[in-house]
């Protein structure tokens, strides 16, 4: 028994470097946490009755899901980083790196993207319905603009797991091939949005990871995220208050 599970040992872990196993491990168990404890649904069934007496009561599961994706997706991941890995945090992505390249990307995807979501919207009447998540924040710019803060912490948590913690904590191993890599569950965490959209996701994780490697930072991957996931919140609520 001793002998068959020292080859076993030998023929499937031999040669496993310590970083590659602990991000793949680390993603698996942190996105199966993200899914599990930070989403609207838990906040409806375990805490919801701890937030009646606050106004708009229908937001706050998307407050919950949003600020604490920002301990699933960020911060658990920054200390498995620290104490899991060898390398330094601004080797995850967390600095400005080439801030000329990271700006001039993020202004141009934006303003390119701004045709597109108008289209998609008119197109694919669906997204209407979809956004913005938190519905009660649509009828008061009060409301609505702490709720797009509340998102950023969302989408900057949001990529700095896929293209900080994963595509920067792989490349070392699998070089580019750490774009598609972490392009696969960005992808899959997608599958509930609407169609158009979950295609997209393949596209974005693509082109969000060659920005992150070509900048050497994710921040900029989470300005555009969140620009554009702004821009379909605002046209959806002016649209359907037309």
């Amino acid at each position: 028994m001793k002998s068959y599970l020292q080859t076993l040992r030998e023929k499937y872990l031999q040669g496993w470097e310590r970083q590659t196993t602990v991000i793949l491990l680390a993603s698996a168990v942190l996105l199966t946490l993200h899914r599990t404890y930070s989403r609207p649904r838990f906040f409806r069934t375990h805490l919801a009755a701890y937030f009646d007496a606050l106004p708009l009561g229908k937001s706050h599961p998307y407050y919950y899901w949003f600020l604490s994706t920002g301990l699933t997706l960020f911060l658990i991941p920054v200390i498995v980083a620290v104490f899991g890995t060898k390398q330094k945090l601004t080797e995850y992505g967390i600095r400005l790196g080439k801030q000329k390249v990271g700006w001039i990307v993020t202004l141009a995807a934006w303003v390119l993207m701004i045709p597109v979501v108008l289209l998609a919207v008119k197109v694919y009447p669906p997204f209407l319905n979809k956004y913005p998540l938190g519905k009660a924040v649509a009828d008061s710019w009060l409301a609505f603009l702490p709720y797009q803060l509340a998102y950023g912490v969302y989408m900057f948590s949001w990529e700095f797991f896929f293209r900080g913690f994963m595509l920067f904590g792989l490349e070392k191993r699998f070089g580019n091939y750490s774009i598609l890599i972490q392009t696969i569950p960005f992808a899959v965490m997608h599958f509930s949005k609407p169609l158009p959209e979950a295609l997209g996701s393949i596209i974005a994780g693509v082109l969000l990871g060659v920005l992150a490697l070509e900048s050497r930072s994710f921040v900029y991957g989470a300005a555009i995220h969140w620009l554009v996931a702004m821009t379909m919140d605002t046209v959806c609520v002016i649209i359907s208050q037309v």
